[in-house]
């Protein structure tokens, strides 16, 4: 069952402010979603921790989408997520990339790959929101 969560807009984000997102994963999902742009077509960045999901186990997905067509996923193996908890995830905003922090400390970088200087949309799916901090 899939768990469509909060949206939220005119956020205007912009390069060298971080925003966390702290919120309760759905006990019985194949995966959850972080999206962070400009709207739904235009998305910075995707992130997408699979549990099982299309034959991906515990793998983290990546991906941009500009004009509503997906980019080339980035996979990430450090997968500090279970399902029925609570996680929080900070992705700091930069003109070039995106700096990725798990809960585990670990942390990835994701590319920019379109010209946007504000993100103003975030959404969630399979993730019930528990706070969002900008800073």
């Amino acid at each position: 069952m899939e768990m469509q969560g909060v949206i939220a807009i005119n956020l205007n984000v912009r390069p060298g402010q971080s925003i966390e997102v702290k919120g309760l994963i759905a006990e019985n999902c194949t995966d959850f979603a972080i999206n962070l742009g400009k709207d739904p077509e235009n998305l910075l960045l995707h992130f997408n921790p699979r549990f099982d999901l299309s034959e991906v186990t515990n793998t983290i997905f990546c991906n941009s989408r500009e004009n509503n067509v997906w980019g080339e996923a980035q996979k990430e193996n450090v997968f500090p997520f279970q399902r029925g908890s609570e996680t929080v995830v900070s992705f700091t905003f930069e003109k070039e990339k995106f700096n990725v922090l798990l809960p585990s400390g670990s942390w990835f970088s994701f590319p920019v790959r379109f010209p946007e200087m504000v993100i103003s949309y975030l959404s969630l799916k399979n993730l019930e929101l528990k706070c969002l901090k900008i800073e």
